[in-house]
């Protein structure tokens, strides 16, 4: 079975190292009554660049300065915004926050769970922070805040934060606040989506084995991709990149219609009793259903691999601001033939090698930057390695970089 994800991450692009340090300024008001916000957190999303507000409401944030950054505020009690920040507005910034509703859990036709972190707190880690070595060791600090709702009709799991999430990543030596917007699992479908806003604080004290576990966690990211993507580093990273294309598997879905067409016989005509089936009726046998199910075991599809692509071969065009297009009609294979893969990957998927398959939906672009952003990330799924790996337990700010490991 195959799990698609698709990261609805608001993630920022950020800024490059030509751009002047500025000062973002501003003021956070409460939109009902107009009044100033103090304390609330003020950050660049996706990065360790944050501020709070003064008793008036205002905030300063130094930061490089160009399109698109967005600037996220967090306050308890407040839905959490964010402000697209531009050349031209990042001294007059005024934002609103809207104050949470409470009562949404009242008059929904389905109920939160009573005991929702006791029946789904391991699966919820499992898919939000991850099951490598780094995510072993990462902790969610506060779970009493997060609320699940289950849809057995839809098989649906959705998961909403009354405040950010506190997140401890000893093996990186970040305290993560995240900002969760959405978590949705489709367990039909087998994807998993969330989307949030992320600020990264760095421990006290950064050992050098935090660095280097840190560089790790880097060289298998999909943010290094994206950056040598951009840079057209693939062959020195050590990158294969192919076309790949999904063919069915025909005998799969020959013996599903069987399967299907004898379940319903034994349902309708023997009352839902196979043993009755097998021995009052000598045209279908045992072996020949257990065949069938054997069969359906196997992959839907087929992964069929095509020519090698260069990083020219997806990208659009320059968009300015050192942002790039990027499409592809088919699925891309991705293997990195000098890194060496997590070995908890292949124990807890039953993965049969280290490659990671990504899809742009249909007519859908990505946008992508020099720090390894892609945008928006609904566009764009993941199956594999990169699925399994691109969660918060191994991320990185967006402003990190493999030069702080010689600090």
């Amino acid at each position: 079975m195959k799990i698609i994800i698709s990261f609805l991450l608001y993630i920022i692009f950020t800024f490059s190292p030509s751009f002047a340090q500025s000062v973002i300024k501003g003021v956070v008001l409460d939109r009902e009554t107009k009044q100033p916000i103090h304390g609330a957190t003020v950050y660049i999303n996706n990065s360790s660049s944050a501020t709070s507000t003064a008793k008036d409401g205002s905030f300063q944030l130094h930061q490089k300065i160009i399109q698109n950054q967005e600037l996220v505020i967090s306050n308890i009690g407040y839905e959490a915004a964010f402000e697209t920040i531009t050349t031209t507005n990042y001294e007059k910034v005024k934002v609103y926050l809207t104050r949470k509703i409470t009562t949404l859990e009242e008059v929904s036709v389905i109920p939160f769970e009573k005991d929702g972190w006791a029946k789904w707190g391991k699966y919820f880690t499992e898919s939000f922070i991850g099951t490598s070595k780094f995510a072993q060791k990462t902790k969610i600090l506060n779970p009493d805040i997060l609320r699940f709702r289950y849809n057995k009709s839809s098989k649906i799991l959705t998961v909403i934060a009354n405040e950010p999430i506190q997140i401890d990543n000893k093996e990186l030596g970040y305290m993560i606040s995240y900002d969760l917007i959405t978590f949705r699992s489709n367990f039909s479908e087998n994807t998993i989506q969330f989307e949030g806003f992320s600020y990264f604080k760095d421990y006290k004290r950064i050992t050098k084995s935090i660095l280097k576990q840190r560089r790790v966690a880097y060289q298998l990211s999909m943010m290094r991709f994206i950056r040598s993507l951009y840079e057209h580093k693939w062959q020195e990273d050590g990158y294969v990149v192919r076309e790949l294309t999904k063919k069915e598997n025909l005998e799969r879905k020959d013996a599903q219609e069987k399967l299907k067409t004898i379940t319903s016989l034994v349902n309708t005509k023997y009352e839902g009793k196979w043993n009755s089936f097998y021995i009052l009726q000598s045209e279908i046998i045992k072996d020949s259903v257990t065949k069938y199910q054997n069969i359906m075991r196997q992959p839907e599809f087929y992964d069929v691999l095509g020519k090698q692509l260069t990083e020219s071969d997806l990208e659009k065009g320059s968009l300015g601001n050192q942002l790039k297009e990027i499409h592809h009609q088919n699925y891309i294979h991705i293997l990195n033939r000098n890194q060496k893969i997590d070995l908890d990957y292949f124990n807890s998927n039953n993965a049969y090698d280290e490659s990671s398959r990504l899809k742009i939906a249909d007519d859908s672009s990505i946008v992508i930057n020099y720090q390894g952003n892609y945008t928006p990330a609904i566009q764009w799924s993941m199956e594999g390695f990169f699925a399994w790996y691109s969660k918060v337990g191994n991320m990185l700010p967006l402003d990190y970089t493999i030069q702080e490991n010689n600090k």
